[in-house]
């Protein structure tokens, strides 16, 4: 009963918390909008609880979802005046004017009520075809009734992407997305075109997982026409499905690009394009970085040659990432995400409403996933969207603020994603450092039939073992964190459920500090082995030693074993203390090397 109280209570505030963010969007004004941020931060922070809690069912999802669109839906162009824009080109097509043929300032008495509130108006559009269409049909309403029109139809989009995805996603899974404010705001209160981008990004998943390649492509292809960046990730979707498939991206282009084919598009376009790269700069973080780097490295401003390079750097890393793909066959949405990712890091603007299509990928790459490489990653987004929707505040409040954002946002992001980075190598990491051991134990041993690796951990000094010898190897621990196919016995650290003298040789390795009683652990290696028990071990000798490597040695084994190893007491020793150890065990020590002599001071034991 208390658990169900709290989740409705939980709701409510989520509730209070869209509301209060659509109500300050509405308002405008500076208060209103330091509400509209304070407001999708909560908003965005109780929705991260209800993925955590995961107390879900997928229709109070879906529900959810479009109350909260629906609140949102009433919104006029204001945290962004891009619709403005949209229904220009759209009540141009509806006058016969192709919208990629003239720069609004060349048309300033056409539509009055709207030009003196476009932004870029010495630009040609560049908008796709995909979204020129649903312009046109706003534009059939006029202003502001095309407003709603077109908005209605980006919001049907994007739901029944979010639909789709229902039916392969958990219901936990799903609210990263179909919650979040920023897909709430940026969809249905403004209306912009990467919900259809992200409608048809998801339709595209779902026709994947559903095995129709022909849809997915075709979905893809028009999402590539509702924003392009989409296009990017079309060769990863056709090594998939496979290139004969490719026809159907060149026809869907073709019906879609046919009514606006003209000799001056794709100049006009480009010109464009080239000067929203060259000259627009907007939380772009990485950009800033390097940006403040070529100033203090050469006293010169160097952002005009910063885009292009940026760009040629995005299309290096993407080709490469197209060719590890090859040998490695990621699951297809990681891949897009990746590639999203990489676009965001390497573009010179990046508004709020940018970061939707990674957001919609999420629900897909985290899921219910509990490793931590898979958390940190979704929290990086999720946290430079969070930090990306307070840049609103640079139009009303100033540089302070929004630089605030910015720095916060993506030094976030970077230690986020580094921290994924860095534990999603551990594994291959580790099974290296294990392999480095059992390089060290072999010579000492003979050929045992039967192996004990007590304290096995991650089971990776084991699973050298096996790999090495013609032996049955059975790993033992008190916790399970075991990321091999050997089989594991859990034990409470005293008894081990074993018959006397059933190995030929156990190891420990880097373990009997960590147990509450060591002395207990080497009776139990004792009596279970009739061979030799091998221990390897750090030493502490020195006031240094004592004070680094416990702090050390704490911090990579709660990494390694997802907070599983959280030691209040570890019984370092010196060699000499080991022994008296040994000895009281009943043990005799036959042989003894020693390594390292700085930051880990490590010792080998063959005990008799």
């Amino acid at each position: 009963m208390i658990g169900r109280n709290r989740r409705w209570v939980e709701r409510g505030l989520l509730v209070a918390a869209m509301l209060g963010a659509v109500a300050c969007a509405a308002m405008g004004g500076d208060a209103a909008r330091i509400g509209f941020v304070a407001a999708s931060c909560l908003g965005a922070g109780l929705v991260a609880l209800a993925w955590h809690r995961g107390e879900v069912t997928m229709r109070e999802v879906l529900g959810f979802a479009v109350l909260f669109r629906f609140a949102a839906f009433p919104l006029l162009p204001g945290l962004s005046d891009d619709g403005f824009r949209y229904l220009w080109d759209g009540m141009l097509q509806l006058d016969g004017i192709n919208p990629y043929a003239f720069r609004p300032s060349d048309l300033t008495s056409q539509y009055p009520e709207l030009f003196e509130r476009l932004n870029s108006a010495d630009y040609y559009s560049v908008y796709p075809p995909s979204s020129q269409l649903v312009f046109a049909l706003g534009g059939l309403f006029g202003w502001p009734v095309g407003w709603y029109v077109l908005k209605a139809a980006f919001v049907g989009i994007e739901l029944a992407g979010v639909w789709a995805i229902s039916r392969v996603v958990s219901a936990r899974a799903l609210v990263l997305y179909a919650w979040h404010p920023l897909a709430v705001i940026e969809v249905a209160g403004q209306g912009h075109t990467e919900a259809g981008m992200v409608g048809m990004l998801l339709l595209a998943v779902w026709a994947f997982r559903r095995e129709k390649p022909g849809w997915s492509v075709a979905a893809l292809t028009v999402a590539g026409w509702f924003k392009l960046i989409p296009f990017v990730l079309v060769p990863f979707l056709l090594r998939r499905v496979g290139w004969r498939w490719v026809w159907v991206a060149g026809a869907v282009s073709l019906v879609l690009a046919l009514p606006y084919a003209a000799s001056y598009v794709l100049p006009h376009v480009a010109e464009s394009l080239g000067l929203y790269t060259g000259l627009f700069e907007f939380n772009a973080g990485p950009y800033y970085l390097l940006k403040e780097v070529g100033w203090a490295w050469t006293g010169e401003d160097t952002s005009k040659s910063l885009g292009p390079l940026l760009q040629i750097g995005f299309l290096a890393g993407l080709a490469g990432f197209y060719l590890a793909d090859g040998v490695k066959r990621w699951p297809l949405a990681w891949t897009w995400l990746a590639a999203l990712g990489l676009f965001l890091a390497t573009t010179t603007t990046v508004h709020p409403w940018y970061l939707l299509g990674v957001l919609a990928l999420l629900p897909l790459t985290l899921g219910d996933a509990s490793d931590t490489p898979a958390r940190l990653h979704a929290a990086a987004w999720l946290w430079l969207s969070v930090s990306t929707m307070a840049t609103y505040l640079f139009y009303t409040h100033g540089p302070t603020p929004y630089w605030t954002a910015v720095i916060l946002g993506w030094t976030g992001w970077a230690v986020l994603l580094g921290a994924a980075a860095a534990l999603a190598v551990l594994p291959a990491l580790m099974r290296k450092r294990a392999r480095d051991k059992w390089a060290w134990i072999r010579p000492h041993l003979g050929a045992p039939a039967r192996v004990l690796d007590l304290g096995a951990g991650d089971g990776f000094v084991g699973e050298a073992i096996a790999r090495d010898l013609d032996a049955d190897v059975v790993l033992a621990d008190v916790v399970d964190f075991n990321q091999t196919d050997l089989p594991l016995t859990l034990y409470d650290g005293y008894r081990l459920p074993f018959e006397d003298n059933s190995f030929d040789a156990t190891f420990l390795t880097f373990v009997l500090h960590h147990a509450d009683d060591p002395d207990a652990v080497l009776r139990e290696a004792l009596r279970v082995t009739r061979g030799r028990v091998i221990v390897l071990e750090s030493l502490v000798e020195t006031a240094w030693d004592r004070r680094w490597l416990p702090f050390a040695d704490r911090l990579a084994n709660r990494l390694r074993s997802g907070g599983q190893m959280e030691e209040e007491v570890l019984h370092f020793g010196s060699a000499a203390s080991w022994r008296e150890r040994f000895a009281a065990a009943g043990f005799q020590v036959q042989a003894e090397e020693r390594r390292g002599r700085w930051l880990h001071k490590q010792h080998l034991f063959v005990l008799v």
